[in-house]
């Protein structure tokens, strides 16, 4: 039998599919991420296709049968423009981020509203966004511990440990400036979480370079 929900959904990826199909990768609040088919959307007459386009926030009706999830409706919350070029390569590295690290169908409510609060200050042309929002993807992953025992957690110097406490917490405008040492040593320890949590190599590529290179992020 055919059920039918309403999820809130982050649009995370699309896939042209047939000649009016579009596939789409869904991060849902109450179900995790999801694959789901909406029929038809690409064409003019469709009233819901500009709605299920990646770094869209909407509320989509979708049913499960026996053939998977089918998107049959769509209202947009809102989208996230980025007509800054920087600020829409850093939406998109974070989004293949959770394509990557996200299992199927596992509600991660936490790590949904990080998202929406990683796409709005991308949408804000704010410059550092992709490594703290890594870092706190890190911690609600279970990888990184909480702030009151962030101390304990291998040697790192004050400012790592600052710049740590505020990532996780979402305080990304106080974030510390690190020395080169300090940057070597948290790039390594980021790195490795990352590729562990990862199902497959990161096509932008750019994810870990920019860990590497976190010295010019504040």
């Amino acid at each position: 039998m055919a059920h039918t929900y309403s999820m809130e959904s982050i649009v995370l990826q699309t896939h042209n599919v047939g000649e009016a199909d579009r596939f789409c990768i869904l991060f849902t609040k109450e179900k995790g991420k999801i694959a789901a088919r909406a029929r038809g959307v690409r064409k003019l007459t469709s009233r819901f296709g500009g709605s299920v386009l990646p770094l869209s926030h909407i509320t989509a009706e979708i049913r499960e049968c026996s053939a998977g999830y089918m998107i049959t409706g769509a209202a947009r919350i809102r989208e996230f423009p980025h007509t800054n070029i920087s600020a829409f390569m850093l939406a998109q590295q974070g989004l293949e981020l959770l394509i990557n690290t996200l299992q199927d169908e596992d509600a991660l409510p936490e790590i949904f509203d990080a998202t929406l609060h990683f796409l709005q200050e991308c949408s804000d042309n704010k410059e550092h966004t992709i490594v703290p929002f890594t870092l706190q993807l890190l911690h609600l992953f279970g990888l990184l511990p909480d702030k009151k025992s962030i101390e304990g957690f291998g040697k790192h110097s004050q400012n790592q440990i600052l710049y740590m406490e505020h990532s996780i917490t979402g305080d990304w405008s106080t974030l510390q400036t690190l020395t080169l040492e300090e940057r070597k040593a948290f790039s390594q320890l980021c790195s490795s979480l990352i590729s562990e949590i990862s199902m497959r190599p990161l096509h932008t590529g750019s994810v870990i370079k920019d860990m590497r290179a976190i010295g010019s992020i504040r």
